[in-house]
């Protein structure tokens, strides 16, 4: 009797194991149709590629495919004044990437797109998106909020993407593409405050007409634009970046692009385990892992003032590297770092270890109280590391992860 007990319980066990198995790894489909331009898609490069390299869709679908996922997409060019002109129709077409819709012979809603993407102009910054395009009788948000609520009454629960590309480079240049150093570091600084800010501004404010949507923000050009400030990515020529001063990108910006669009759309680290293709930038490729970690940790910090994520629907939660349950959190600050880390912990802290993704430990410390504690890691190779705290009976009290820029 006790034999077939343990038999049923053994069966039990490997039923729900393998539920959970497939819930965790089961395939997402995105439907996806983009309202867009070449800084998503860009066909016509000074510097040809043997295909669609430069172009969001094409990097989304091979991460998805490692992933195990399927990607489907079709889009078209336009500013917001264009795109507004409804309904639209599948303009781009893709070597590997599978077409969502044939706007020959179905409808929109034929087509089940369960995602939309789009993105304005990147030389509208100047003024607010609640105002009037020169010229015209509509606003960026007024035309994208045109868009939304049509495509509401074309399809059911639609996930909606406002894709914050980069600005335009000419205004910041002198003499010309490539820009010097000087103009290389305003314009950064303007796409990390200015465009940055306008961007937020025009999400919210489509937002509020669709209080029962997910509409959500891609930062693409913050994000990308911090990587790129840091080392060893400062190292890369801005010429193996951008080709001219729109700026259209190179594969290797297209592909961070992409990767950043496809951990907000399927709220998930990208596969890590992705062969980067020759074409993308050596620094980029030997860093792969470090930068899906940095842009996954950003990702999650991006929080709007009511508590929600920015750029989730679901707001995922980080499962493997976690605040332990039921504990209280502690709280590190900068991270990712180049130099130290502040810990803020409410408990009684008596030991804080720091160990590599090897289990190597790199650092140990005494700490008396709960409180603040500040550690120097500049010392440390570039990298994602193991933060551990201790009480006094050497019981863990928190883990959490540290990426070493």
């Amino acid at each position: 009797m006790k034999y077939h007990q343990n038999i049923i319980l053994r069966v039990i066990w490997i039923f729900l194991f393998t539920l959970t198995f497939l819930s965790i790894h089961a395939q997402k489909e995105i439907s996806n149709f983009i309202f867009g331009h070449s800084l998503i898609h860009h066909e016509f490069q000074v510097n040809p590629t043997p295909s669609q390299e430069t172009s969001l869709p094409h990097w989304i679908h091979f991460l998805s495919a490692e992933a195990g996922h399927q990607y489907r997409v079709s889009g078209q060019y336009g500013f917001l004044p264009q795109h507004d002109n409804l309904p639209p129709f599948a303009q781009w077409g893709f070597d590997f990437v599978d077409s969502a819709w044939d706007s020959d012979y179905e409808s929109f809603s034929e087509a089940d797109f369960n995602t939309i993407l789009i993105t304005p102009g990147n030389f509208i910054q100047w003024q607010s998106p609640l105002l009037n395009y020169p010229g015209e009788t509509v606003s960026p948000i007024g035309a994208t909020q045109t868009i939304f609520e049509w495509c509401n009454q074309q399809e059911a629960d639609l996930n909606f993407y406002i894709y914050e590309n980069w600005p335009d480079m000419a205004p910041f240049l002198s003499n010309g593409f490539p820009p010097s150093e000087n103009e290389w570091n305003s314009y950064n600084e303007n796409l990390n405050t200015e465009f940055r800010d306008w961007f937020r501004e025009y999400c919210i404010g489509v937002k509020q007409s669709f209080p029962n949507s997910c509409i959500k923000l891609i930062p693409v050009g913050s994000l990308i634009s911090q990587l790129l400030s840091t080392s060893p990515f400062d190292d890369i020529a801005i010429s193996d970046l951008y080709e001219d001063d729109a700026p259209h990108g190179r594969p290797t910006i297209y592909f961070l692009a992409a990767l950043i669009s496809y951990m907000t759309i399927y709220e998930e680290k990208a596969p890590l385990s992705y062969e980067v293709e020759a074409i993308i930038h050596p620094l980029i490729a030997e860093q792969y892992e470090e930068i899906v970690e940095i842009f996954w940790s950003k990702l999650q910090t991006l929080i709007e003032s009511n508590g929600e994520s920015m750029v989730f629907c679901k707001q995922p939660i980080v499962s493997t590297l976690s605040t332990l349950d039921n504990k209280p959190t502690s709280i590190i600050s900068p991270n990712p770092t180049h130099h130290s880390i502040t810990i803020e912990t409410p408990i009684e802290t008596s030991l804080i270890n720091i160990v590599d993704l090897h289990g190597k430990v790199m650092l140990k410390t005494a700490t008396g109280t709960a409180g603040s504690s500040t550690i120097d890691i500049s010392h440390f190779p570039k990298g994602v590391y193991i933060l551990q705290t201790f009480d006094d009976r050497n019981i863990r009290t928190y883990r959490n992860k540290i990426i070493k820029l």
